[in-house]
């Protein structure tokens, strides 16, 4: 009998699990560790801003995304998302080991959750460098619609319309 997946919305005691249990590797910056980034990153979704949903089976975390509907003050950007009908699919990841299946399950689940808040348009950030990530999510539907130089990488915003 294959293993029950849940996917659900993220609460403050995921914080410390995502990263003991290997979803979320490395550092996301020099200016914070992961716990701080996803304690500000929930309260965004208290405010309405964004959610974070789980995807959890009997084993744990197995992978985690976040759907943005407005970003934080300082980095606006309405071509990716403006709070109204446009939204961006943002820290997709999937613990090492985990169901190839959990990261087009959390997205399928960010598009259904999209459409309910009227979102006609999800845009998706990759690293122009991560040739794997690009390839997947030209695989969901996704269109590159502009490159963004940044201080070490190159990035590519892709976008999709969900009417």
């Amino acid at each position: 009998m294959p293993n029950k997946i849940f996917i659900r919305f993220a609460q403050a005691s995921d914080v410390d699990r995502l990263t003991r249990e290997g979803v979320l590797t490395g550092t996301p910056s020099a200016a914070e560790s992961w716990n701080q980034r996803l304690v500000k990153c929930l309260s965004e979704q208290k405010a309405g801003r964004r959610v974070i949903l789980v995807a959890e089976d009997k084993s744990g975390l197995l992978g985690m995304v976040q759907l943005v509907f407005k970003l934080p003050v300082g980095y606006d950007d309405p071509e990716a998302a403006n709070g109204m009908d446009v939204a961006m699919i943002e820290s997709l990841r999937v613990r090492p080991g985990a169901p190839a299946e959990i990261g087009s399950e959390l997205v399928g689940e960010v598009q259904r959750l999209a459409m309910k808040r009227n979102v006609k348009t999800l845009t998706f950030l990759v690293s122009m460098h991560n040739n794997r990530g690009i390839a997947q999510v030209k695989s969901w539907g996704f269109e590159e619609f502009r490159i963004m130089p940044e201080r070490d990488k190159m990035l590519a915003f892709f976008r999709k319309s969900v009417e």
